[in-house]
């Protein structure tokens, strides 16, 4: 049978592990990651401290351990707030890890009392783990996956419950040890399972981060790393996806294909980071006009796509418009200014629908006739491929 002296040692060990862990996340600078690591290094010397507790003068047995253990269990939800971009008073949670070292010293000094330190400590990391809960329900709008963050919420809520039965348990005063290190059956359960809500905690953590650099990463394979648009070859995916569902529902699709008008001039005049700027402002202008089910792509220099689910002509017809009109009011630049702006520019459309049996590579093809025909018409305009 375990003895409290293995139990805690092999806590302490688990944070080991998991520290060694968060130590290879660290380059990512995802947040929380910094504050993690940190926590689990003051629980392993919580634990030793339990551990040896026999053995060491009674104030770092006491007042010290349960003062670094609460602090490392601070630490762990300053993480998580820090995680979800969430603000966290340090002054209440200091404040907190202060009121559990003075009520330790309290109940060992005025009044000995094992059950009341108990209580004390159960009753603060209740708080810290139903904190933690609430911080990931918060944020679950975020949630990419569910399950890293159901997975961690529902260890932070079964943490918290945990602890309340010990301090009602312990409070109740039936069966009550004299000390933490006495092998007592409760003391066994409780210690065991205690040892393992940091390493839970902190593998769920390490769950949500992982989680986090798969969104990164989908992120940069997926969308242009200048205007932040979807990328070609994640449109081209999409329009094959949307292309296979309108095929299957009967349901119309158009296809948008517009260019920046003088492109040139502007590259020319304002140079390469003016330029880029007019492509940044046109993703961010195109939003306003189209819906959320719809695609903006970049497909060139200075070229975008927009795909239409579920739109006829006449729609389609308007959302271009609307899109042209919405492009041609960017301000300008002023060169007399410091401040640069944006530089003046419009755009020409060009509109293709779906027809059956045609691959998306041929509505491309006619959409880019259609613009052709917007530029050769005097630009700013739009053209839709005959039908």
């Amino acid at each position: 049978m375990l003895s409290t002296f293995s139990v805690l040692l092999i806590g302490a060990f688990l944070c080991l592990i998991m520290l060694f862990v968060l130590s290879s996340l660290v380059h990512t600078d995802v947040p929380g990651i910094k504050e993690w690591c940190v926590a689990n290094c003051l629980a392993i010397v919580a634990f030793v401290l339990y551990a040896l507790g026999a053995m060491l003068p009674p104030v770092i047995a006491y007042e010290v351990a349960n003062g670094v253990y609460a602090t490392a269990s601070a630490v762990v939800l300053l993480g998580f707030r820090r995680f979800f971009a969430q603000r966290i008073s340090l002054a209440a949670l200091g404040l907190g890890v202060v009121a559990v070292v003075i009520s330790i010293a309290v109940f060992h000094y005025l009044i000995d009392s094992f059950a009341m330190r108990t209580v004390t400590v159960a009753l603060f990391q209740s708080v810290i783990a139903l904190l933690i809960g609430l911080t990931i329900y918060q944020s679950r709008k975020a949630w990419r996956s569910r399950y890293p963050y159901l997975f961690t919420g529902i260890m932070a809520v079964i943490v918290t419950v945990g602890h309340g039965v010990r301090g009602i348990i312990y409070a109740a005063g039936d069966n009550v040890p004299d000390s933490l290190l006495q092998p007592s059956a409760w003391n066994l359960f409780f210690l065991s399972a205690g040892t393992l809500v940091l390493p839970v905690l902190t593998m769920g953590a390490v769950m949500m981060v992982h989680d986090t650099m798969m969104t990164r990463s989908e992120h940069a394979a997926n969308r242009d790393f200048l205007t932040g648009a979807w990328s070609r070859r994640a449109f081209f995916e999409l329009a094959e996806r949307e292309l296979s569902r309108a095929r299957r529902t009967g349901r119309k699709l158009s296809l948008l294909l517009l260019d920046v008008d003088h492109f040139k001039s502007i590259n020319d005049n304002f140079g390469h980071a003016g330029g880029d700027q007019v492509l940044m402002d046109i993703v961010l202008r195109a939003d306003m006009a189209i819906r959320d089910i719809d695609y903006f792509g970049r497909v060139g220099g200075e070229e975008f796509a927009v795909l239409l689910p579920e739109t006829d002509r006449t729609a389609a017809l308007l959302v271009a418009e609307r899109l042209r009109a919405t492009l041609e009011r960017s301000g300008t630049v002023d060169r007399t200014k410091d401040a640069p702006g944006i530089a003046t520019y419009t755009v020409s459309i060009g509109l293709a629908v779906l027809r059956d049996s045609e691959s998306f590579q041929d509505l491309m093809m006619r959409a880019d006739a259609a613009l052709y025909k917007a530029k050769a018409s005097g630009r700013n305009t739009v053209v839709a491929f005959p039908r």
